[in-house]
């Protein structure tokens, strides 16, 4: 299998702190946080997005395969909006920032499946409207093109977890906790992923791993 450092090269992120949206959790603030989130105190919610926009921005991003960036503000702001609106169901359960990576999750898999949808009504309505614009950042090397191109080819699931396991730096119990599945089919799915990557990537792949 290709290194985990391919895929962190291959990221485009420099930036990005290791440990995506599990770091936004830690610290001792954070469950005082959560409660005051949940109670609605004051300036609570202004805060939760002050310190959580930023990883679930890039969060969504890889979710999306690097592209259509020009959609990851809306998602973000609908992931908040849902927060906040469902807030009382945040009982401490899990870390604030767990939680809202779930909430992440859900809203870019309900967003691929509109695209789904949007490109089977094309397809079937024969049209010949302009494709939908993409942009993905420039590569530094040839090889991380072709490995964030492997990664954008695989299943939105399988994707899931790549991204979860290996740029927000995931445990399988916290990718569990994040995608609503036991922690053996987290494990089974990665393996799946893997694999699907490890094809994708082909004949670069097993000379890279020589």
């Amino acid at each position: 299998m290709m290194t985990e450092a391919a895929l962190l090269e291959a990221d485009g992120q420099p930036d990005s702190p290791r440990g995506g949206v599990a770091a936004a959790a830690q610290g001792p603030m954070a469950p005082a946080l959560g409660d005051a989130f949940r109670a609605d105190e004051p300036g609570a919610f202004e805060q939760v997005v002050a310190i959580h926009e930023p990883r679930l921005s890039r969060l969504v991003y890889r979710m999306l395969g690097w592209r259509e960036a020009s959609r990851v503000e809306d998602i973000v702001q609908d992931v908040f909006l849902a927060a906040l609106t469902h807030r009382r169901r945040f009982r401490g359960e899990a870390e604030l920032g767990t939680w809202l990576a779930a909430i992440a999750v859900n809203r870019c898999r309900s967003h691929q499946r509109r695209q789904r949808l949007a490109r089977w009504i094309r397809l079937l309505g024969q049209t010949n409207g302009d494709a939908e614009a993409t942009w993905a950042a420039p590569a530094s090397a040839e090889r991380s093109a072709k490995v964030r191109a492997a990664v954008q080819s695989l299943p939105p699931r399988d994707r899931e977890v790549i991204v979860l396991k290996y740029f927000e730096a995931l445990s399988a119990a916290e990718i569990a906790a994040v995608t609503h599945q036991s922690a053996n089919a987290v494990e089974v799915r990665l393996h799946r992923a893997r694999a699907r990557l490890a094809a994708a990537l082909g004949p670069w792949h097993r000379e890279e791993s020589r």
